[in-house]
Formats: C-alpha cells, sequence, structure tokens
C-alpha cells in the first residue's frame, strides 16, 4: 500500500517540525545552563553579602525564557501530532476511495468479459450469410483472437457457391 499525498506531506511537516523543536531544545538547554551558573553565582554573591537584584532578574528572564520554549515545544508537538492524526484519517480515507474505485473497475471488467462470453456465445450459435450462402456457426470463437470460424460443410455446393464464397470479405473454408 502506498503512501498518499496527504500522508507524505504531513510527514514531511513532522520532520521540520521535529527539527525546530530539537533545535529550540538546545536552546532551552543553553538556557537552563546558564540559569544554573547564575544561581551559583547568587548563591555565592549572597554568601559574600553582595548585591543580587540583577541577577535575580536576569535569572527569571532566562528561567521564563526556557519555560517559554518548553511551551512552544509542547504546542509544536500537540499541533504535530494533530497533523498527522488527520493526515491519517484523510489517508485512510483515500485509500478506502481507491479501493472502491478499484472494485468497481474490476465489476465493470467482470462485466465486460462476462458480456463478450455472451456475445460469443450468440455468434457460435447463429448462421451466417456469405454473399447469399446460409452457414451455420459450430465452432466456438478463437481463444486468442475471439475470432468465430465457419467450420459448416456446405453442401451440395456449386462453383458459383465456392467462388461467391471466396471472393467475399469473409474467408470460408469450403470442403467439397
Amino acid at each position: 500500500m502506498a503512501i498518499s499525498n496527504v500522508m507524505t506531506k504531513s510527514l514531511l511537516s513532522a520532520s521540520s517540525a521535529m527539527k525546530q523543536v530539537r533545535a529550540q531544545e538546545g536552546i532551552k538547554k543553553q538556557m537552563e545552563g546558564k540559569a544554573g551558573v547564575l544561581k551559583a553565582e547568587i548563591k555565592q554573591d549572597s554568601g559574600r553579602g553582595g548585591d543580587t537584584a540583577k541577577k535575580e532578574e536576569e535569572l527569571a528572564a532566562v528561567e521564563k525564557k526556557a519555560t517559554d520554549i518548553g511551551n512552544m515545544q509542547m504546542n509544536q508537538m500537540a499541533e504535530m501530532n494533530k497533523n498527522m492524526n488527520e493526515a491519517s484519517k484523510a489517508d485512510a480515507e483515500e485509500q478506502k476511495r481507491a479501493e472502491k474505485l478499484e472494485e468497481q473497475r474490476e465489476k465493470k471488467r467482470a462485466e465486460r468479459k462476462e458480456h463478450l462470453e455472451e456475445l460469443q456465445e450468440k455468434i457460435a450459435e447463429s448462421t451466417v450469410s456469405v454473399d447469399g450462402a446460409e452457414v451455420a456457426v459450430i465452432s466456438s470463437p478463437d481463444a486468442k483472437s475471439g475470432e468465430v470460424h465457419l467450420d459448416e460443410v456446405i453442401a451440395p455446393t456449386s462453383a458459383a457457391e465456392v467462388k461467391t464464397a471466396s471472393t467475399g470479405s469473409v474467408t470460408v473454408d469450403v470442403k467439397v
């Protein structure tokens, strides 16, 4: 079963979204690392009795950025998941349509084959007029070509009948 265009586009979009999430994860880790350093500096400065207000503000901003990046990642992943689910449903519907179409085509082929067989049976059971000579068709159609062969012996024949049959547009084996 092939992947539909809808699913292909969704997979490409998901791949792109995952690359963005990975890049954001790297930035988030940098922010978390910076936050760790700031916490250590704040602890060290407060132990010395120094002013930590500026570093605490910077720490809050860095932690907020890391949290925002984490939220953005979660939103992107949720959106990607939603899109994949929708694509999966659309793909399943497209597959069902394709299967239904193939079933219809197969049904038409079977109907055509059945109709052809009915026509061949009718032809095989009929008589054909070849330039005025009535010939009963007694053989079945050739399996490869589908052509009906006239195998009936025409008796009695005259020279005119043989000549008429051989000059007509239909070839007939006439046995005398």
